[in-house]
């Protein structure tokens, strides 16, 4: 149900907290500035645990909202998830939409989150802490569950398949979201693709998963669409809008 405009400063994830500006911070950085020394305080962003960077999800919530206003028709998928932290931002933008489509996620779900805790677990609760509805969960191998369990029509598609430092395994996943997801995707839908890093072009972004690039751009060769390159801060990001 529309709850009137939603801003990006009510989004919460996993961590958020990590990323923004603590009190003390921007009080240093104030200091500094009256000193006439151009130098900001603030965190890091730590790639181990930040899972996704405050630049990415004003990406996400562009894209996602662009595709909501356009009326595109289709589901919401996003294809590797872990334990939310992208899924439960999609997720508010959703709820707050008049008429939001359906959401399916997919993800092996594997590795212990903790001794008493499973990676599934973690993604619920998530959702849970911030009063979020679960998407449809498809948990399996994603050679497996894709395409089978895809929707027949997709307005957006977010595709972060990253699995360490496997590059070929990487490539391989990435080659087989794109080849499924890009046929069902509607006109005017948007695939958005996390890792995705062009030197010189991603400006501050971090080369993490090298096969993300290497697939699709061989995949949209002969293609109609190109990936356009976002900023994503310490991240890589690009988008695809299907014509």
């Amino acid at each position: 149900m529309d709850q009137g405009p939603l801003h990006f400063g009510q989004l919460s994830w996993p961590g958020s907290d990590r990323q923004r500006k603590r009190w003390w911070e921007r009080k240093v950085t104030s200091l500094l500035r009256k000193a006439r020394l151009p130098i900001a305080v603030q965190r890091s962003f730590d790639h181990r645990l930040d899972m996704v960077s405050l630049e990415q999800v004003n990406n996400l919530y562009l894209l996602l909202t662009s595709v909501l206003v356009g009326k595109v028709p289709g589901a919401v998928v996003e294809l590797g998830c872990h334990t939310g932290s992208t899924t439960t931002v999609l997720g508010q933008i959703l709820q707050n939409h008049e008429q939001p489509p359906a959401m399916h996620v997919y993800d092996l779900f594997d590795g212990a989150w903790s001794t008493e805790e499973s990676v599934l677990d973690r993604f619920r609760a998530n959702h849970a802490a911030i009063g979020l509805a679960l998407p449809h969960i498809h948990k399996g191998d994603v050679f497996s569950t894709v395409p089978s369990e895809l929707p027949d029509q997709i307005a957006f598609a977010h595709v972060d398949l990253g699995v360490g430092g496997d590059h070929d395994l990487h490539y391989r996943l990435v080659t087989h979201a794109l080849e499924t997801v890009h046929a069902r995707l509607s006109p005017h839908g948007v695939l958005v693709l996390m890792d995705y890093h062009v030197p010189g072009l991603t400006v501050d972004g971090n080369d993490s998963n090298p096969g993300v690039r290497k697939a699709c751009d061989a995949f949209f060769l002969n293609k109609r669409e190109r990936v356009i390159t976002l900023y994503g801060g310490p991240c890589s990001h690009g988008f695809v809008r299907k014509k």
